[in-house]
């Protein structure tokens, strides 16, 4: 008998940030799919399959591993909220690729050349790393690997990442900057309301 899958730890009252318009890079594949770009370039991307509870939670597109983008490597991408909002933690799931490596999140409202950003530093693990970086847990794992030109790496199990950096004091939001490190990959991004 199968063990019934570890829930997701997504953040509690996290509000969702829209990547969909940003998505430019296919981290999950199926069976049927011959290995493109994948995660490093060198096709080692999610078994589809092994995601598949992880999904819904992270807005993936309907026909997502099978080579429609699921993830936005970070090129300064800018996410906007419909909404302005006063945020205390700032949630990315995700993984770098090449090791573990970092970028600057830029948290800011109007407009960009006037208004005062807050800058936070974000560190994900590798998606074959098997421990976390600081300030993080995991968040999904897949069954397997898939390698170049689809093949099956079953020794192998990507990890996903889900890091949570405090913010200062009530940070007031309407865009979230991505960095500009096409080595981490960002699959979902929420802010926690701040409620004092």
């Amino acid at each position: 008998m199968n063990a019934p899958p570890t829930p997701l730890p997504l953040p509690a009252g996290g509000v969702a940030l829209d990547l969909a318009p940003h998505r430019n890079n296919a981290g999950c594949h199926s069976r049927s799919l011959i290995a493109a770009e994948g995660l490093d370039g060198f096709g080692r991307a999610f078994s589809a399959h092994g995601l598949q509870a992880a999904a819904a939670a992270l807005g993936f597109p309907e026909q997502w591993g099978e080579g429609e983008p699921d993830n936005v490597a970070c090129e300064g991408q800018t996410l906007e909220l419909a909404a302005p909002l006063k945020a205390s933690a700032l949630h990315v799931a995700g993984v770098a690729a090449g090791g573990s490596t970092a970028g600057v999140f830029r948290l800011g409202h109007g407009d960009a050349a006037t208004s005062a950003d807050t800058t936070v530093r974000v560190r994900l693990a590798d998606f074959l790393a098997r421990l976390p970086a600081e300030h993080s847990v995991l968040f999904a794992e897949a069954d397997f690997l898939y390698d170049i030109a689809g093949r099956t790496q079953r020794r192998a199990q990507p990890r996903m990442w889900l890091a949570t950096v405090p913010l200062p004091g009530s940070t007031l939001c309407t865009r979230v900057e991505l960095p500009v490190n096409p080595d981490l990959h960002v699959f979902g991004v929420w802010l926690t309301p701040d409620d004092t």
